[in-house]
């Protein structure tokens, strides 16, 4: 699946988020980095079609997601949240078979498949003996793979995920990224995610968006496109790239760069 941007604008109060032209194939990883406020869950949300944006601004394989209704919508694209907060302790398998609402009427019960479907997701996401446990007693990581596990309900080809690494200890960091890796090789989503930890976006993405202040001021694949300068410009903090193994790797400075 292709996703297409062309000179996006959303406007809050006291913020605007202007981007030229960007696209997105599928079977790829894209983490959007930047620092606090640079509109990256903006962004994300203006893709799903979660906030107003104007026509012909954002196409999914050619068409214009401002004309999709909801149901449509809801079947390409799979948003995941930073967390959800859900009003009822249903189980795993009953949270994940609410990824399944647009392919039904409002008040339809979900069908053999449905349920069949669900469980396929959890067991996708390590957690089918789980899958009747209540979602309130899943541990925060637990809880991003219950969320993700709903969005492979909706067997969308496009996923979003909202900084599904935050407040997550280094294991459950790394599951979590090499499920989006898996995802990404074996469904062949087109992935976009964004990302605070550099690292994690160094090692898992394929390609990297650099946002400030609602702007793109880079993108491309990592190894084409990173820079001290570039970190420097967007972050105001001297880093240095160091090589280790075949790999790069980000050392930061402990004091913010002086105007």
């Amino acid at each position: 699946m292709s996703v297409r941007v062309e000179k996006l604008e959303f406007e809050y109060e006291d913020f605007s988020l202007r981007i030229e032209n960007l696209q997105f194939e599928s079977s790829r990883i894209t983490s959007i980095v930047g620092p606090n406020g640079s509109g990256k869950t903006t962004f994300l949300k203006c893709i799903g079609g979660l906030l107003p944006i104007k026509k012909k601004s954002i196409f999914i394989d050619g068409q214009d997601i401002s004309e999709m209704k909801g149901n449509k919508r809801a079947r390409l694209i799979g948003y995941v949240p930073q967390e959800h907060g859900s009003l009822f302790n249903f189980s795993a398998r009953d949270f994940v078979l609410m990824g399944r609402a647009p392919y039904h009427s409002p008040f339809s019960l979900p069908s053999d498949k449905d349920i069949q479907i669900a469980e396929e997701a959890l067991e996708f996401v390590g957690l089918a003996a789980q899958s009747e446990k209540p979602y309130f007693y899943f541990s925060s990581g637990e809880r991003r793979l219950v969320l993700i596990a709903r969005s492979l309900a909706q067997r969308t080809d496009l996923l979003l995920l909202d900084e599904p690494t935050t407040f997550l200890d280094p294991k459950h960091e790394i599951e979590i990224m090499e499920l989006v890796k898996k995802l990404a090789e074996e469904k062949k989503k087109t992935i976009l995610i964004t990302l605070h930890s550099l690292e994690l976006a160094l090692q898992y993405s394929d390609d990297m968006v650099f946002m400030k202040t609602g702007r793109v001021f880079a993108f491309g694949k990592p190894e084409e496109i990173l820079t001290e300068s570039l970190l420097k410009n967007i972050y105001d903090i001297e880093m240095k790239i160091v090589g280790y193994d075949g790999k790069k790797f980000i050392l930061r400075s402990l004091s913010a760069k002086k105007n």
